[in-house]
């Protein structure tokens, strides 16, 4: 049951942040913030293939799995950039509490 839930927060968190990330004006602006513009498509395609891929897990363990791996790599990286750019500690929390649930998410679906 725990796997489930922690599955959709974070699947349905992601498919809906990527898909901001890929087509809102706002998100584009904080890609140019962080001084990486160039990587935004790439980022929000990954969040969205991460989120599909921890749903999915829901039936294929080993896809849930690799999915939260990655979307916990992006979420360090992602606050490695918070970090450099000195934004402030209540801005790095989501990408903090993100990388931390995948890494559980990475756990539970390793031993489901």
């Amino acid at each position: 049951m725990v796997l489930i839930v922690l599955a959709l927060i974070s699947g349905l968190a992601f498919l809906k942040y990527g898909f901001e990330v890929l087509f809102r004006v706002r998100l584009k602006n904080e890609f140019a913030r962080y001084q990486m513009p160039g990587i935004r498509t790439f980022v929000g395609t990954m969040e969205v293939l991460g989120g599909l891929a921890v749903l999915l897990g829901l039936a294929i363990a080993p896809l849930g799995a690799f999915g939260a791996a990655g979307l916990t790599l992006l979420m360090v990286l992602g606050l490695s950039v918070r970090i450099r750019i000195r934004d402030t500690p209540r801005l790095m929390v989501p990408a903090a509490a993100l990388a931390c649930l995948n890494a559980v998410l990475v756990v539970l679906f390793l031993n489901s």
